[in-house]
């Protein structure tokens, strides 16, 4: 007999793992440092990998698992997020990574020109912070007192305990998947991010890839680790 109650949705998103890599030198400097910049955005987010693989000097293969990975990871945190166990052996998985790759292609951002700022190359990121797990707050939260309501009533009685988590996460999933259909966007912020040269390669900082994260999704806390620099 099933008839243990949802919980409300969590107050803290997890962490949401992103990557950032190096370019290299090719096109003129300043308009290399735009490009790099936007490609790196572009791949994380994205999977836009031609650019990146130009920019970067990195293969597609390795590009195409920076991009997964970085799903999975988003993917995850939405499950956590929710508090939803997907049984063994389900589709859902693979219908919350779609959902992680549509949130992603929602991402609003523009990247200015390169400019010299106190002796360092910066460029500066405008994002609009998507606002989804804001947008549809009241509607989860209606969702699962009614799922509530429903638990009480004994509709899922003679459910399993797999059978009773598929049917919760089958309906927030279809919340968040409408969402994006009309995304909303909290207030546009900038990031400005400085160039770091190593020789005949440059990079951004960690804390400036974290800074680009945190702002596009507007309820996420992320993390990330900046790979070595790629030379010529």
């Amino acid at each position: 007999m099933m008839s243990n109650k949802k919980k409300g949705i969590l107050l803290i998103f997890t962490l949401v793992a992103v990557f950032a890599l190096a370019g290299c030198g090719g096109k003129s400097k300043n308009a290399h440092y735009k490009s790099y910049v936007k490609s790196l955005i572009a791949i994380n987010y994205l999977g836009a990998t031609d650019d990146y693989i130009e920019s970067a000097g990195c293969n597609k293969s390795d590009a195409i698992a920076l991009y997964n990975s970085n799903i999975g990871v988003l993917t995850d945190s939405i499950l956590t997020y929710y508090g939803i166990t997907i049984p063994e052996g389900s589709s859902l998985r693979a219908d919350y990574e779609e959902l992680a790759k549509n949130i992603y292609s929602k991402i609003d951002y523009t990247v200015s020109d390169a400019y010299e700022a106190d002796g360092t190359t910066k460029l500066d990121v405008k994002i609009k912070p998507i606002n989804i797990f804001k947008q549809t707050k009241d509607e989860v939260i209606a969702y699962i007192d009614d799922f509530n309501t429903r638990v009480a009533h004994g509709d899922f009685n003679e459910y399993t305990v797999d059978m009773y988590n598929e049917e919760f996460a089958r309906g927030i999933v279809l919340i968040l998947d409408n969402a994006c259909n009309e995304m909303t966007y909290a207030d546009e912020v900038t990031v400005t991010v400085s160039i770091i040269e190593s020789g005949n390669s440059f990079y951004i900082s960690d804390e400036d890839f974290l800074s680009i994260d945190a702002a596009m999704l507007s309820v996420a806390t992320p993390t990330a680790s900046a790979g070595d620099a790629v030379s010529e």
